[in-house]
């Protein structure tokens, strides 16, 4: 069984084990202490993916200890199956983390929804005010009381715009113009699914349909025909675009846009067809002491002021009520979920070993 897992610094499809994972090195104030997990009374456990993400997150939350006396010990794991296996390992270690889409079923399927807690948004009462109810209300979250919605971010095409015009669908990525410049994610779950995006066909209707099935798949040969390399990490694309070996690739738009503010002339697009969701959640363990603690925290980072500055900190937007241009304009923005491919996990789940066979069977030939 393989889970997609969302990080910013790394993502992964290889298959999910129930194996020690050790741990990476925490963070308190910036300084790295490996092996060092738990904190007191005063302290909240944080866990998430590290990279550009976390950095903004331990800026914001510095601000927040300033105000409450309380501190945040950052723990940093590669992915989403270091992180969930971690707060199953470690009971009582973490109090809270922010699972992508992906995590979110890990913890679901795999632990039985036993490592989250329900979260009352009656004591955030920032998220229920300033938030848009149609991220509230979307995809893996419609109908549960485990998570609240984080941030957008999405898998679609990141382009160079001096090797390339313009990108508006997947198709133009099997231009003769691209052939061997072209980098795609590994992930066999995002790869079928954007191969259903550019057949415009609906994940769950796929595992139905023997012929819908093969289509995506030779979908995804074609595609491979104009790849040179697969990324696992998203520092791996963007370092082939700084060297300009990958015109164009799959890629996170909260990247993307980094390159362009380093003077690189990128464009981050999704597809007419649609592209994968990679949208992420804040969580409470069940175990945590603190969660009135962690209430206050999430109040402050939903408060509109602060969700702007730490959205254009990282680049991924936070769902605010009449957004202005600091989130409109970021590379990941989009006005609806509708406008975003959502992979059901209870459709996908079952499949998934013989996806991951057959995506990696594409990838190697």
């Amino acid at each position: 069984m393989s889970l997609d897992n969302e990080s910013r610094g790394s993502r992964d499809g290889r298959p999910i084990t129930r194996r020690r994972v050790l741990q990476t090195g925490a963070v308190v104030s910036g300084i790295t202490i490996a092996g060092c997990i738990g904190g007191g009374d005063d302290t909240l456990r944080y866990i998430s993916r590290g990279g550009t993400t976390q950095d903004a997150e331990r800026e914001m939350f510095e601000r927040w200890s300033e105000e409450s006396g309380i501190d945040v010990q950052h723990q940093e794991a590669a992915d989403d199956t270091e992180m969930i296996n971690l707060i199953a390992e470690n009971p009582g270690d973490f109090d809270f983390t922010n699972p992508a889409q992906f995590g979110l079923a890990l913890e679901r399927l795999e632990h039985e929804g036993e490592l989250f807690d329900e979260i009352d948004t009656g004591e955030i009462p920032n998220y229920e005010e300033h938030v848009q109810d149609q991220w509230k209300e979307a995809p893996p979250i419609e109908g549960e009381d485990d998570a609240i919605f984080y941030y957008m971010s999405s898998q679609g095409i990141g382009y160079n715009r001096e090797y390339v015009d313009e990108i508006t669908s997947w198709d133009d990525l099997k231009d003769d113009d691209l052939d061997g410049n072209i980098a795609l994610f590994s992930s066999p779950p995002t790869r079928f699914g954007n191969c259903c995006a550019a057949l415009e066909y609906d994940v769950g209707e796929v595992f139905e349909d023997e012929d819908m099935f093969e289509d995506v798949f030779e979908e995804m040969e074609e595609q491979h025909e104009y790849v040179f390399n697969y990324w696992d990490a998203g520092d791996q694309f963007m370092q082939w675009m700084r060297e300009e070996q990958a015109y164009a690739c799959s890629a996170w738009g909260g990247r993307v846009q980094v390159l362009n503010e380093d003077g690189m002339d990128t464009e981050y697009v999704i597809p007419d067809e649609g592209a994968v969701a990679h949208t992420n959640y804040f969580v409470m363990t069940q175990e945590s002491d603190n969660q009135e603690d962690v209430y206050d925290l999430l109040n402050f980072l939903y408060d509109p002021e602060n969700a702007v500055e730490l959205s254009t900190t990282h680049n991924y937007p936070m769902a605010m009520e009449d957004p202005g241009d600091d989130i409109t304009e970021l590379f990941e923005y989009v006005e609806s979920p509708d406008d975003l491919l959502w992979i059901d996990w209870d459709s996908m789940i079952p499949n998934l070993s013989e996806i991951s066979e057959r995506v990696n069977d594409v990838m190697a030939g």
